[in-house]
Parts: C-alpha cells; structure tokens; sequence
C-alpha cells in the first residue's frame, strides 16, 4: 500500500472513529456530512441510503446499512478514494462469511486472505488498482459487517503485484533499501 493509500485510509478511519464517539452526524444535525481535509474530499453518511454505488454489490442480502464514509484525494498524477460501509444482519457469522468468499471470487476479487480470529472472520482480496477487505463479527445474535474498499490509480500508484518482478526504479519510484 503506498504512503497516500495508506494515509487516506488512516484519515478516513479516523473520521468514521471521531464521527462515532462524538454522537455521529445527528449531532451535525443530517444524514449526511461533506468536507476536504488534508487535499481530501471527504463524504460521511448514515442509514439505509448510505451504501457507496461502488460498494453496492457487496451488500449482504437483507443486511441493514448503519452508515459509510468515502474519501477521496486528487492530485496531478495520482487520485486515491478509499471507502467504508457498516451493515449488519441477523444471520449467523459463518452464512455471512461463505456469502462474501464466494461473492469476491465471483467478482472477480483475488481473495489472498480469509482469517478466522474467534467470532470474527477477515476476508482480504486485490484487483487491478484496487483492494478490498471483509471484516464480519458476531455481535451478541447480530452479525456486523464492516467493507473497506481502497483504490490507487496513477503515477506512483501500487502497481499489480505481476508488475512488481519488472520494477525499474525511476524518479517518481525510487529504489528502496
């Protein structure tokens, strides 16, 4: 994940964390709340019509969506969007988490994780520009699902990991120790 992913995910966590602890967008008095921070464009909502088009496909069926939050930086040579959507379900964790396994691969997602930690399982998978990770908990008789979707496109974006046994260092990607 490069530094600009990397960061636009952090900061974007960092809102949905502030945004909850702080009483959410009722107290901002909406559904909805848009702003720019740090060169970023930043965009929380909550409830049912919440759900990022680009996230659509990736509802669990008949799961209740809490909220989501996008963010998204442009910059002349690289944009990096990062989203969030929170859903929930009453169905039980391992129905939930068969559902998203075979919906990634479905979809076309390299899944190059599935990790079962106690009641909650992690699905991590990449394509092309873009990575995606699962998280599913049980939540006493509730099921919550958390989506987090990252995308990186341009000069000095991650490359596919194919591309990586071709790296030649340039001025936009120095080589590393």
């Amino acid at each position: 994940m490069n530094a600009n992913r990397k960061s636009s995910s952090i900061g974007a966590m960092a809102i949905v964390l502030c945004l909850s602890v702080c009483g959410g967008l009722s107290a901002c008095g909406g559904k909805e709340v848009n702003f720019s921070s740090g060169g970023m464009q930043q965009t929380q909502k909550i409830g049912k019509d919440s759900v990022p088009s680009d996230l659509s496909g990736l509802v669990y069926p008949g799961a209740t969506a809490s909220g989501s939050q996008s963010a998204k930086a442009e910059d002349k040579e690289v944009t990096d969007e990062s989203q969030y959507l929170q859903l929930s379900t009453q169905d039980a964790l391992e129905k939930v988490s068969a559902w998203y396994g075979e919906t990634l691969k479905n979809a076309g997602w390299n899944i190059e994780k599935k990790e079962t930690m106690g009641n909650m399982v992690t699905i991590s998978g990449t394509m092309k520009d873009s990575e995606v990770s699962v998280t599913i908990a049980d939540d006493s008789g509730n099921t919550s699902i958390l989506i987090t979707k990252s995308t990186s496109v341009g000069v000095g974006a991650v490359p596919d990991e194919g591309d990586n046994e071709n790296y030649k260092p340039n001025k936009d990607v120095p080589p590393t120790d």
